[in-house]
């Protein structure tokens, strides 16, 4: 396993930085699991999801259990519920840092909340046919927390950034209870990894809300955990590469609950066999990171990704580091 990727990256002349909205917007709540994009003219983009609570969980050698074990969420006395905003941002594309940000507006389209966790969840910034999209999953709307995936359409100017269309998208096959982190392929509109292995893609159609599974097919690795979607899917060598994440979820005695995530690049060609997949890594060595954004920029993959749901970090890796990582056979 690569147990700390920002320190091969920096060590080999890359770059990190925060990424940061002003506190006193987010009320000391945590920044957390933000996407880049690459825009057409060469302006770097990020979605920044805001987390309306504190995630408390002991790393490391875990010493410092609370009564509710080693993780546990920690929220605003007036309000428990599990709440996420999202900030549409463009960073500086030489130091990484956040230049400007608004928070998308979207009360057009919101009702009263059913369920604990609120807002659309761990949203991919991307376009397709040059309209701007964010893409993540909605709990709040059915009384037992049942999730899809939502394709909302993004109206972004220099003093307003507003959700125009909200697509919430049946999944294909049978009725299933959770459906999280498709990941977009950028170039092929209304097309998403469902699942990356074995592969499943799936084709939207916003006008009717429905989804078909366009192509399966199974690759030659078996693995620990399965894989499952994180960054955008994103043209590369001919083919397209991602970042995908997996995570290890159990109960400690006393029913506290505990996970470890992983995450992996995987590459195919352009018929979609898999031809590369790194070994698993962390990006700081923590038990919980997540990743969803990926995006090119000249010779460098930029990374972003949250530490715990507490802060948001966007990564620059040489492109040519990645022969040096390790592989799976």
């Amino acid at each position: 396993m690569i147990d700390n990727l920002a320190k091969i990256v920096l060590n080999h002349g890359g770059l990190i930085s925060p990424l940061l909205i002003p506190s006193e917007l987010t009320e000391g709540t945590g920044l957390c699991n933000v996407s880049v994009f690459t825009d057409i003219n060469g302006d770097l983009l990020a979605n920044i999801r805001h987390v309306h609570y504190s995630l408390y969980h002991s790393e490391f050698d875990q010493k410092f259990y609370n009564k509710w074990g080693c993780l546990s969420y920690l929220n605003p006395e007036d309000d428990i519920s599990l709440k996420t905003g999202n900030y549409l941002c463009k960073l500086n594309t030489k130091t990484l840092e956040v230049e400007t940000f608004q928070k998308i507006d979207t009360t057009t389209f919101d009702t009263p909340p059913i369920w604990e966790f609120q807002g659309l969840e761990d949203a991919r910034i991307f376009k397709w046919e040059d309209i701007l999209y964010v893409c993540g999953v909605r709990r709040d709307t059915k009384d037992n927390g049942e999730g899809r995936m939502e394709l909302c359409k993004v109206d972004w100017k220099k003093d307003s950034c507003t959700e125009i269309t909200r697509d919430r998208i049946e999944p294909p096959g049978d009725h299933t209870y959770l459906e999280k982190n498709w990941m977009p392929i950028l170039d092929m509109p209304y097309h998403f990894i469902r699942w990356p292995n074995p592969l499943e893609i799936v084709k939207v159609t916003p006008e009717t809300l429905s989804s078909e599974t366009v192509l399966t097919q199974k690759s030659n690795f078996v693995l620990p955990r399965e894989l499952r979607g994180g960054s955008q899917v994103v043209p590369f060598e001919g083919g397209r590469i991602c970042i995908t994440h997996e995570v290890d979820f159990w109960h400690h005695p006393g029913n506290f609950k505990d996970a470890q995530y992983y995450h992996r690049f995987i590459i195919w060609d352009k018929d979609w066999n898999v031809t590369r997949l790194s070994k698993p890594f962390k990006f700081m060595g923590a038990q919980i990171e997540f990743s969803t954004g990926l995006t090119i920029q000249k010779n460098n993959f930029i990374i972003t990704y949250g530490y715990q749901d507490n802060a948001s970090y966007v990564l620059k890796m040489p492109i040519n580091l990645l022969s040096k990582l390790e592989w799976e056979d």
